[in-house]
């Protein structure tokens, strides 16, 4: 373990971490190995995240299972794809086997972080109105937590029930109910086999369909997870998987509109629609896509196309108007019958670090800075936000989410070590690094099929502000070729 040790030059360096999810526990583990001193704050009772906070039924991942474990803690799972619950497992015992949660703060929620220039630290605010003092603050809350809710008129003299996804209610038993479910997303389509199981009738309004192809989730066998938890077997597997995901990218990625993988893709879901339905035009006119694939969040699932065949399913291509006492009632006027109202509606992906305030040098603000649209170097860094980075910034959604949270835990911790070596009070990113930086990403950008459609990921100028799209490889190589050259310090 290496450890950031003291000359007479340097200084004692502490780092507050916020937010307990996948990001931050990565963040946690590294600091800890390279024995710097850290705070995470976690506004939940546990660790977790996203994976805390959302615990819908139907809950899993769209990717593989064994991407969605770290490199240096391998776990045999029981499915292709976890579920939210062994997912949460795997986070707690994780947790424990690296002795974080001693320097876990639950339960506290930072409101705002305040960069004073005069000893090059911020002062770290939370909502129990406690103030500590951090050399450096990494924000890794995520861009999925602040929950979108509709402004329907109406909503709060609604008879019924209505929740968002994020705030599933586990004691509403949905059982005979007549249930509204306002969304199509990934979210909405993983609820909606859960919940037209057991309600009496279930309406989905969608606003415009998505591209939807089969996910391919199953159970291991016995043999198979035995054979998944010898360590060479996990890391080859693990491997494999990288290597195809990162093969992707090859010619031409499925996101690039007109590409060979995204005019075999569109045709794959094109033939998955027209099958599934042949004997429902009026379903197979409202499900299918009226963009190019990729334009929206592709969708892994299984089973939601099943559903909208059941009897007990309608599906209104309409976006919801109004609220009324005992219903709901779609953008062309018609009414619909509701005893619970569930918003699978999304959460302001675009709008980073919404639930947070961030102040930098001469009080300046990130949300004044970003008013546009949000931007950073490498998804991590601001000019004139010193010592202050993010995991799962801007335009660093896509690919391996956990290989990238890996990458950028080490950039975080090399450069601590470097502030602490040098005895620099403050590191900051070039200002014409990041403006260079944005101006090629969204050249490269504009080409794909997320350019070309309504989506969360666009900020308000119209910029894609979630992406990236140049694969694994291209992330790695800018981290380890850039980060030390476009930084500077200062005493």
């Amino acid at each position: 373990m290496k450890i950031v040790r003291q000359s007479k030059r340097s200084r004692p360096v502490r780092v507050a971490v916020i937010g307990a999810g996948f990001g931050g526990l990565v963040t946690a583990v590294k600091l800890k190995r390279a024995g710097v001193e850290f705070v995470v704050f976690e506004a939940e009772p546990g660790p977790g995240g996203t994976w805390w906070r959302n615990t819908y039924p139907g809950c899993e991942v769209d990717v593989a299972s064994v991407l969605y474990s770290l490199s240096f803690y391998p776990r045999s799972w029981s499915r292709t794809h976890a579920t939210q619950g062994e997912l949460l497992e795997y986070i707690e015992e994780l947790v424990d086997d690296f002795g974080l949660r001693p320097h876990i703060q639950f339960s506290t929620r930072v409101e705002q972080v305040e960069w004073n220039d005069a000893d090059g630290t911020y002062q770290v605010t939370t909502d129990a109105g406690t103030v500590e003092q951090f050399n450096f603050v990494v924000s890794a809350v995520g861009f999925l937590g602040d929950p979108n809710i509709p402004a329907w008129p109406g909503l709060d003299e609604f008879d019924g029930e209505a929740f968002h996804t994020l705030w599933w209610r586990h004691d509403l038993d949905l059982t005979g109910k007549k249930v509204a479910l306002v969304g199509n997303g990934s979210t909405a389509t993983q609820i909606a086999p859960e919940v037209a199981a057991v309600a009496d009738n279930l309406t989905i309004f969608i606003r415009e369909p998505g591209w939807i192809l089969p996910k391919g989730e199953r159970d291991f066998t016995e043999a198979e997870r035995i054979n998944n938890a010898k360590p060479w077997n996990y890391r080859l597997s693990r491997l494999r998987i990288l290597a195809r995901t990162q093969w992707a990218y090859v010619g031409g990625a499925v996101h690039e509109t007109g590409s060979k993988r995204n005019v075999r893709a569109e045709a794959r879901a094109r033939d998955y629609i027209n099958t599934t339905f042949k004997d429902r035009p009026d379903l197979r006119e409202k499900v299918t896509p009226k963009y190019p694939y990729s334009g929206k969040r592709r969708i892994l699932q299984s089973t939601y196309y099943p559903t909208l065949l059941r009897d007990n399913v309608d599906l209104v291509d309409s976006s919801v108007n109004k609220i009324l006492r005992g219903g709901v009632v779609s953008a062309r006027g018609d009414e619909y019958e509701a005893d619970v109202i569930i918003m699978a509606t999304g959460f302001k992906a675009s709008e980073y670090l919404s639930t947070l305030r961030v102040i930098g040098r001469g009080g300046r603000q990130l949300a004044d800075k970003w008013r546009d649209s949000a931007y950073a170097f490498l998804g991590m860094t601001v000019d004139e936000f010193p010592n202050f980075y993010m995991l799962y910034g801007p335009n660093t959604n896509g690919g391996p989410i956990l290989v990238h949270h890996e990458l950028q835990a080490d950039h975080i911790v090399a450069d601590v070590r470097r502030l602490a070596k040098h005895g620099w009070r403050s590191l900051e990113v070039r200002e014409s690094v990041v403006r260079k930086y944005n101006q090629v990403l969204q050249q490269r950008l504009s080409k794909t099929a997320w350019a070309t459609s309504n989506n969360y990921m666009k900020g308000p100028d119209g910029r894609i502000v979630t992406q990236w799209g140049d694969g694994m490889i291209s992330f790695w190589l800018l981290h380890k070729l850039l980060r030390r050259s476009v930084m500077r310090g200062r005493r």
